[in-house]
């Protein structure tokens, strides 16, 4: 049964809390336990990252370049593949979702990836302090326009999407407090440099009505006004749960998880620990919830191959299924879910499964060393081959028809020889391009 056993449930956090693990990493956060576990993932600053940070070193060169965009997403796409710090790494991505910025409009990699940054550094703290952050971050001054908002001439694009998409919600807001949080965010700007500053000239410093409150309101009494709604509690700790558990949670859930957000004062890493650590995400109902996002997908599948190779191309394999990091379709981000299958990403899905399972040249990316998967786990049956490559790729979860007609292919000819290296060769790199492809591969 799914989640029953230690390794199942680490192997599910490691989905959804990181991209995936290699066999190597699986192992060794097994034998930490499930509470281990989620200590380490929680506390990424006890984690050694150097190597990661060496490892990307030869990436960096055209990172100082703001019009070199693909180098940053390979780069952060790289750091996601390698890093130590999953969990960091996943806010990361959570949170760029949520604050979604794009460079179709800011045009800078340099401010994309401070950005990100930011996020990385700040996405497990305090939630009031990122989102103060945030609100002064030149990716976002120049998103959602808050460095054209001054005083008598008041841009309301922030002041609308912080209290729709960041905060409270639809329905917890008015045109009224639109405009008035948008008196608040003038003079918040950027100098010619693209670096941020306070232009107090250009800030309306009159009195203001917000939220049923009035008083000499700036940028900051304004998002602590929203952070301390109770609505915000409950939308962010929503929106978290959907990300990394399933869709619909309880009331019930998201009444305990709001209450944890309030009580410890706005900590996301004290939310984390009750969403991960809670009866609902060890549950059969959150095993194989969720469709894979393609940075979950690709990254994964690179893990669990042991693929060490990979091309600049990958983010181009994720734009192409839909994701395109740093560049999200609008100011509500990724839609998730349903939305990542349609035919075409679902093509590119089963094609990039193809290109790992018969990645056979060495020296080229994306090599699978499949043969010597087999022969290292000294695997001396068509079942086992099956069983194995399921075990691996899909925790177990296939039907036993689906099971027997993986056997069945393997046999097709006759027994498989897993002696002859040619069929060996053949057979169970096709085995791993049909497990790849299946509806089980499809979901986290």
């Amino acid at each position: 049964m799914a989640l029953d056993n230690v390794p199942s449930q680490i192997a599910h956090l490691l989905r959804r809390a990181g991209f995936g693990a290699t066999e190597a990493e699986l192992a060794q956060y097994v034998s930490l336990g499930f509470d281990g576990a989620l200590d380490r993932l929680l506390n990424p600053e006890l984690v050694d990252d150097s190597a990661t940070d060496q490892l990307l070193t030869p990436l960096t060169t055209d990172l100082g370049d703001p019009k070199k965009i693909e180098a940053a997403k390979f780069w952060w796409f790289s750091r996601m593949l390698y890093t130590q710090r999953p969990l960091q790494e996943k806010m990361t991505l959570f949170w760029h979702t949520h604050f979604a910025t794009a460079n179709s409009k800011v045009a800078n990699a340099v401010l994309m990836l401070q950005q990100i940054q930011l996020f990385r550094d700040s996405g497990l703290g305090n939630f009031e302090s990122l989102l103060q952050k945030v609100t002064r971050d030149p990716a976002m001054l120049i998103w959602l326009d808050n460095r054209l908002n001054r005083k008598g001439a008041p841009n309301e694009n922030y002041a609308r999407e912080v209290q729709e998409l960041f905060t409270v919600g639809i329905g917890n807001y008015s045109e009224q407090d639109i405009h008035e949080a948008a008196r608040a965010f003038t003079g918040h700007t950027l100098d010619k440099a693209l670096t941020y500053v306070f232009n107090k000239g250009q800030h309306d410093a009159g009195q203001k009505t917000f939220q049923g409150q009035t008083g000499n309101f700036d940028a900051d009494d304004i998002l602590a006004i929203l952070v301390r709604n109770p609505a915000a509690a409950r939308f962010i700790t929503t929106k978290l749960f959907t990300f990394f558990v399933y869709d619909n949670p309880d009331s019930s859930t998201i009444d305990r998880l709001a209450d944890t957000f309030s009580r410890t004062n706005f900590d996301i890493r004290a939310v984390l620990r009750d969403l991960f650590g809670g009866p609902e995400f060890l549950s059969p109902r959150a095993f194989h919830a969720q469709i894979k996002q393609p940075a979950d997908l690709v990254i994964g599948s690179l893990k669990s191959l042991n693929v060490q190779n990979v091309g600049p191309d990958a983010t181009q394999v994720l734009r192409r299924m839909g994701q395109d990091l740093l560049n999200p379709p609008d100011v509500s981000g990724w839609k998730g879910g349903p939305a990542w299958i349609n035919s075409t990403t679902l093509f590119e899905r089963f094609n990039f499964g193809n290109r790992l399972a018969m990645g056979r040249e060495a020296a080229k990316p994306y090599f699978t060393d499949v043969p010597g998967q087999v022969q290292a786990y000294g695997i001396t049956s068509p079942d086992g081959l099956v069983d194995y490559y399921l075990g691996s790729l899909v925790d177990g979860d296939a039907t036993p028809e689906a099971r027997q007609a993986l056997i069945d292919y393997l046999n097709a000819s006759g027994p498989l020889a897993l002696d002859s290296s040619g069929a060996l060769d053949l057979k169970a790199r096709g085995l791993v391009h049909l497990a790849l492809a299946t509806p089980s591969y499809q979901l986290g």
